[in-house]
């Protein structure tokens, strides 16, 4: 029996050892060419991104349907990796973050630091409609959104954007949306989506909103004329 069980004891170990010394100890991390500080990160985000399963669906989905002439918005900029992902290993013409939280604006602006970038982010929660909305801050940065948990600890009001006046600020009509913004996809005005977009990939979260207004999500986008090309879990691509 003691053969059996010590293999197992140290795994467990190892596993431990990993979590708890090696991965907080990681301060960088380079994926697809890309440097990113992780220094921030959790153990368990950070063993994510060095494994190469951090956004491996967006990153499919981006090299399938975008090309050099693609004007990006992105709604949802994270820790930056997509925007990066998108300038230098597709070289899309232009793109442009949207992203609300400014914990995560800083690890973003660090990050295209490291790749002598400078990033184009608007400062603001993608919504129906200008004004102010409440965003959740608790947790990991994946775990941000305006739909909250009802604990006003950790929330902050931040300005929210419609699509007419995010596209504004573009210094091109955008030909293709990337979102993934924990669910708040059920508070955009789907239809305020420019006639320019051809192309949505869009990370849909049943488990935060319900599988309903999931299904109200997909048929507003073919509503709108795009079809269903790929889905990835619950990374959907659409195009018209």
């Amino acid at each position: 029996m003691s053969t059996i069980a010590l293999p197992r004891f140290l795994q467990s170990f190892l596993t431990r050892w990993h979590f708890k010394v090696t991965l907080p100890a990681k301060r960088r991390a380079r994926l697809h060419d890309i440097e990113l500080d992780i220094s921030a990160l959790s153990p368990l985000m950070k063993n994510h991104i060095l494994e190469g399963r951090y956004e491996f669906q967006e990153r499919r989905l981006v090299q399938r349907c975008l090309t050099k002439k693609d004007v990006v918005l992105e709604l949802g900029g994270a820790i930056g990796f997509i925007g990066l992902f998108c300038r230098k290993v597709i070289g899309v013409k232009h793109h442009i973050t949207v992203e609300p939280n400014p914990n995560t604006i800083a690890m973003l602006r660090r990050n295209y630091e490291l790749n002598k970038l400078t990033p184009d982010v608007i400062e603001a929660a993608a919504s129906a409609e200008d004004g102010q909305i409440s965003l959740d801050i608790g947790g990991e940065f994946w775990e941000n959104s305006i739909v909250t948990s009802g604990d006003s600890s950790k929330q902050i009001t931040v300005p929210s954007l419609s699509f007419p006046s995010i596209v504004q600020r573009m210094p091109e009509p955008p030909t293709a949306l990337i979102c993934d913004i924990e669910g708040a996809e059920t508070h955009l005005d789907l239809a305020q989506i420019p006639p320019s977009v051809t192309r949505i990939i869009i990370e849909l979260h049943p488990g935060i909103v319900g599988e309903e207004a999931t299904k109200r999500v997909i048929n507003q986008i073919h509503f709108l004329g795009f079809h269903t090309r790929a889905v990835e879990e619950n990374t959907w691509l659409f195009m018209r």
